[in-house]
């Protein structure tokens, strides 16, 4: 299953991120979290910047779960231009 690890990680650590950052977003990859951020584009540019175009999550720090998968070339992220 894509990102499971890094979803694993984000419930290991989900009580600290929401005692200190409800409503932003983390950025994990792998088992490691590489920030937390106001706004998902920042997060994922600062994924891209670290380890480039590889699998992440930017996971919303709610109490509510919300599973969603939108590719980030939806999001207009990233383009293909062929």
């Amino acid at each position: 299953m894509a990102l499971e690890n890094e979803t694993k990680y984000y419930e290991s650590i989900s009580a600290q991120l929401l005692s200190q950052s409800e409503g932003k977003f983390a950025l994990i990859i792998g088992s490691e979290l590489l920030g937390v951020f106001d706004r998902p584009e920042t997060a994922y540019a600062k994924g891209i910047e670290v380890h480039g175009n590889v699998p992440m999550l930017i996971q919303p720090i709610t109490r509510q779960e919300r599973a969603e998968t939108i590719p980030a070339m939806v999001l207009g992220l990233i383009s293909a231009h062929l």
